[in-house]
Formats: C-alpha cells, structure tokens, sequence
C-alpha cells in the first residue's frame, strides 16, 4: 500500500502566473491587407491610462525638441527675411527647421509607441534614433512636400496625406524601412480605415485645444495622451517588433510607473 506524498491538510498554493492577459498587437501583413480594427474610445481611454508614469518621461525631450524647433524657425525667420517673410520663405524655412530636428521628432514619437508596447523608456530613448537621422530627414521632406502639394491643388488631397503618413517616423524607427517603404506602408495601411484614424485625431486635437483653456495647465496631461494615442493606434495596427518579450502593461487599468512616481 502507498501514501499520498500531497499533505492533505496543505494550503491551496496560487495557480503561477503563466497565462497573462495581452494588448490587442498587429503586423505589418495584417496591416497592409487591412485585418486590424479599434474601437476609437478603446484606444482613448487605454492611451489615458498609460499617461500615468509616462508624463516626466515624456516632458523632458518634448520641451528640449519642440523649443529648439520653435526658436529656430522663428529665430531662422528673423534674421534672414525679417518681418516681411513671404509664404515661400516661411515654407522653406519651416521646411528646413522640420527636416532638421526629423530625429528628435521621431525619437519624441517613439516614447509613446514603447510605452503602449510595455517597453521602458526614458529621457535618453528619444535621443538613441540618431543613427536614422538620415531617413527621418529624408521622410519629413517627403511627407511635408507631398502633403503641401496636396493643399496647392485641393484642401482635401493634403488631409488625406497628412493622416496617411502619420505612422512614417515609427515604421522607420521601429521596423527600419526605408523612407519611401515607411511612407506608403503607412498610407496603404491607414487608407483601410482611414476615417477612423481622422475621428480619432479630430477628437485628440479637439480635446487638446479644449485643454489648453485654463491657462495651459490641462495640457500637462492631453499632449502625452495624444502622444500615446499614436502609439497604442500604431500597436495594435503593426505592433512592435521590438516588443516580443515585453510584459505588456496598463492591461488592468494600472499602468507600470517609472523612476518609482506616478507622473
């Protein structure tokens, strides 16, 4: 006769951890034949949960990215047209300033995509793209013409572009295509639902503008949301290769904090 080796008077131990709930996550073939759906207040409300613990790392870079590009184009305007810039000078100069700080922008817009992929990020991720400078700037030319070429003929040919292009810069960050390849895998994707992406950015821009009101204050919280926005949209249509072993995050409401606060 045996024993049962089980102590039958042992506490029920926890079942381990191993199937975690996961993020809604795309690709690029899934993308680009148009099998990927959202919900536009799914996506809302995820991007506000991860806005906790993301909001120090995000300020920082912005501040630094944006101000530069702000001082120079005005500062670029200034000296070299005066007070009488013309529509082309403007445009070339707002065309250069682009180009030039295409890598801060992109590294700007990568922190929002690794954070809705669970990735850690910080102040040094945005500036950790500078060796795609090169197609960055390669695709804010491209994009800025084509979209502007657009608005010469007809208003809606360079709002169509201006959403269809708006995953670019995180294609070639994360999936390191080539501009041209970035470019129309972000128009061919979004094309399929390209209203949805419209409602989407029509009610960010709205609701940002709308927070910035009181004095400015609300947009403490509404610009990393809408940063984040584009990176749970650009989750979920392509995913992000660069994710497969990352714990996803904010999946219960609660998102992962970093440097230990909740800002």
């Amino acid at each position: 006769m045996t024993t049962n080796p089980v102590n039958p008077f042992q506490p029920p131990e926890a079942e381990p951890d191993v199937v975690r709930p996961t993020l809604p996550n795309g690709s690029l073939e899934d993308a680009l034949a148009g099998n990927y759906d959202f919900e536009i207040s799914e996506v809302l409300r995820e991007a506000w949960r991860l806005t906790n613990g993301f909001k120090a790392a995000f300020w920082g870079p912005a501040l630094v990215t944006y101000g530069l590009v702000i001082a120079l184009v005005f500062g670029a305007t200034k000296v070299i047209a005066g007070d009488n810039a013309g529509f082309a000078v403007r445009f070339a100069i707002n065309l250069g300033c682009s180009a030039l700080f295409a890598p801060l922008v992109m590294g700007v817009m990568m922190l929002g995509v690794r954070r809705a992929a669970g990735l850690p990020v910080s102040f040094q991720t945005t500036f950790s793209y500078f060796h795609k400078a090169g197609a960055a700037i390669v695709a804010a030319l491209s994009t800025t013409l084509l979209t502007y070429l657009g608005l010469v003929f007809l208003v809606l040919p360079a709002i169509y572009l201006g959403v269809a292009f708006g995953m670019t810069m995180p294609l070639i960050a994360d999936r390191n295509l080539a501009p041209w390849n970035a470019m129309e895998t972000s128009r061919r994707a979004i094309t399929h639902k390209w209203f949805a992406f419209f409602g989407t950015y029509l009610i960010v821009g709205i609701l940002t503008c709308l927070s910035a009101l009181p004095l400015g204050i609300g947009l403490i919280w509404t610009v990393p949301w809408s940063m984040l926005v584009i990176g749970v949209l650009y989750r979920r249509i392509f995913g992000v290769a660069s994710s497969a072993s990352a714990a996803p995050i904010g999946v219960a409401g609660t998102a992962a904090t970093m440097s230990g606060n909740s800002f």
